[in-house]
C-alpha cells in the first residue's frame, strides 16, 4: 500500500487507529490524540516505509499556516509517546537525520469480514423474513407486492402482482411508496383491531428510539469524561512545563539582554548602496545567539495562541514583571536573571576579574565543574559550555517565571533547543515524575561548542521543589 492513502480506520501493528475520533486504540485502553497529531500520524501511514521530510508533512498538515519544525517534532513525540516508542530504538517511527521521519511499522488496513463490508449488517436486516412486510422486488417490468398471511388475515385475497402500466386507482390504495422502496406498513382500517395494534407497536418503537438515543448521549459523555480524565492524568512533556504559561490569561513578557553601547548606526546611500554614511543614534542591541533563542520559544508560544510583549532588561520593571508569566534570556548580560536565580540552588558566579564564570551548586559550593576560563573561550572558541533552565513561581510577583541563560552564548541557544524539542522535555517529564511532579523545577544543561556552534544539550542535574 506504499503511497496510497490510507481511508477509514486501520492498525500499525497491534494498535487499531480511529482517524474519525482521533483515537488509538489497543488492549482495551484508548489514547486520544489531537487533530493535527492524528493528521501527521495518517499522512505518515498513508507512505509507509517512505522516508517524509518535514518540510513535506509541514505543507501536507499546515498548508495555510505558518508555523516552525518544532511544532511537528512535537507531534511526532506525542505520537512516540503513545506507541512507546523510543527515539533512540525505534519501532514505529524513525527518525532519518537531515532527511526527516519514516513510518517502519506494519499498517494494515483490512480489518476483517466485518469491517470490509459495512452494509452486511443492513442487508441482511432487509432479507430478514419481518412478520407482516416484505421486500418490493421489481423485475421483468413488473413491481410484485408479497404480504404475508398474518397481515392479510382481512383479506386473504389481496395478495396480488400488480403491472407497473395498471390504472393509478388501481395501485393506489395497495401500494402508497415508490418503487423498489420498502413497504412499511399494510394499509388499515381506522378503528379496526389491526390499527389500535400498530400504533401502540409505533409507540413502543418511539420510546425504544428515544431511549437509544438517551443512553447513546450518556454514553458519549462518559467517552469524553473518560479522555479528558485520562489527558489530565497523562499530560504530554510540552504541557509539564510550558503549562503554566501559555494557560494564563495575561500576555507573557520576554526581558531579554541587550548592549545600550552603541550611539552611531551605518546607513547605504540609496543610489549607491556601496556608499556609506555612519550617523548619530541610540541603538539597542540583541546578541544574535540570545535572538535564535528567543525566536524558537516565540513560535511556540505562538502555535499555541499565546501573546507576549519584548523588553530589555533596562527597561523591564517589577511592575511589568507582576503584570504576567515572564520568560528571562541571557544570564550575565541580564540583571533580571542574575537576581531571579540568586536564591536558587543552581545560580551564576564569577571571580572578581571576570575571567572564570561558573554555576554554582547551593547545596555543593565547592565543586567547579560547570565552569568556563574566559581566555580558553575566546582564543580556541572550543568549549563546554553550561546553562541553567528553571521555571517556578516568583515569590516577590506571585508569577510564573522561566530562565532561559547559558554562562556562554552557545549555552542559551543549548536552553532554548532544550525547552522547544518534544524529545529533550520528555527527559524532564520523567525527572519530573520520580520526584513527585513538583511544580517548580530548574535544570542544569550542558552542550560541547565546537567552533562556536553549541552541540545537543544534555542534563547535568535537575532540583524540584
Amino acid at each position: 500500500m506504499k503511497g496510497a492513502s490510507v481511508r477509514g480506520d486501520f492498525r500499525i501493528n497491534d494498535w487499531l487507529i480511529q482517524p474519525q475520533i482521533n483515537t488509538v486504540e489497543r488492549n482495551g485502553r484508548t489514547w486520544h490524540l489531537e487533530p493535527k497529531v492524528m493528521q501527521v500520524l495518517l499522512h505518515l501511514a498513508s507512505h509507509p516505509d517512505e522516508v517524509l521530510s518535514k518540510e513535506r508533512l509541514i505543507e501536507a498538515i499546515w498548508r495555510d499556516t505558518f508555523v516552525g519544525d518544532d511544532v511537528l517534532i512535537r507531534c511526532i513525540s506525542e505520537i512516540r509517546y503513545v506507541f512507546g516508542d523510543d527515539p533512540r530504538s525505534s519501532h514505529v517511527i524513525q527518525t532519518i537525520p537531515k532527511a526527516g521521519y519514516r513510518l517502519i511499522a506494519a499498517v494494515t488496513t483490512d480489518l476483517g469480514p466485518a469491517a470490509s463490508l459495512p452494509g452486511a449488517k443492513e442487508h441482511a436486516s432487509k432479507t430478514s423474513g419481518t412478520p407482516g412486510r416484505q421486500e418490493l422486488e421489481t423485475g421483468g417490468g413488473h413491481t410484485a407486492v408479497a404480504l404475508s398471511a398474518e397481515a392479510n388475515e382481512p383479506d386473504k385475497k389481496s395478495a396480488a402482482v400488480l403491472s407497473e402500466s395498471s390504472e393509478p386507482g388501481a395501485v393506489r390504495s395497495a401500494l402508497a411508496e415508490p418503487k423498489n422502496e420498502r413497504l412499511t406498513e399494510p394499509e388499515t382500517v381506522i378503528g379496526s383491531p389491526a390499527s389500535a395494534e400498530n400504533t401502540a407497536s409505533a409507540a413502543r418503537r418511539q420510546s425504544r428510539r428515544a431511549w437509544l438515543v438517551a443512553m447513546g448521549g450518556a454514553a458519549l459523555l462518559l467517552c469524553a469524561g473518560a479522555v479528558f480524565l485520562w489527558r489530565s492524568a497523562h499530560p504530554s512533556a510540552f504541557e509539564v512545563f510550558w503549562g503554566p504559561i501559555v494557560n494564563t490569561a495575561d500576555p507573557a513578557l520576554y526581558c531579554i539582554a541587550d548592549q545600550n553601547q552603541y550611539n552611531f548606526i551605518t546607513l547605504r546611500d540609496a543610489s549607491d548602496p556601496s556608499h556609506q554614511v555612519v550617523l548619530k543614534d541610540n541603538l539597542s542591541a540583541i546578541v544574535i545567539d540570545d535572538l535564535d533563542t528567543i525566536v524558537k520559544i516565540a513560535s511556540v508560544l505562538r502555535a499555541n495562541g499565546k501573546r507576549y510583549n519584548l523588553k530589555g532588561e533596562e527597561a523591564t520593571s517589577l511592575t511589568d514583571l507582576r503584570n504576567g508569566p515572564s520568560i528571562f534570556v541571557g544570564a550575565f548580560d541580564n540583571a533580571w536573571t542574575l537576581r531571579l536565580t540568586k536564591s536558587l540552588r543552581f545560580h551564576f558566579g564569577n571571580n572578581p576579574e571576570m575571567t572564570q564564570f561558573r554555576i554554582i551548586d547551593s547545596a555543593n559550593p565547592s565543586q567547579a565543574r560547570w565552569s568556563i576560563d574566559r581566555s580558553q573561550q575566546l582564543a580556541t572558541n572550543n568549549y563546554q559550555d553550561y546553562a541553567i533552565v528553571a521555571r517556578f513561581t516568583d515569590n516577590v510577583t506571585g508569577k510564573p517565571a522561566v530562565i532561559v541563560a547559558g554562562i556562554g552564548r552557545g549555552g542559551t541557544i543549548a536552553a532554548g533547543e532544550f525547552l522547544t524539542d518534544p524529545d529533550d522535555l520528555a527527559q524532564l517529564l520523567h525527572a519530573d515524575r520520580v520526584a513527585g511532579g513538583k511544580q517548580n523545577m530548574e535544570i542544569v544543561l550542558s552542550t560541547q561548542i565546537i567552533n562556536g556552534q553549541p552541540g545537543t544539550p544534555k542534563m547535568e542535574a535537575s532540583y524540584f521543589w
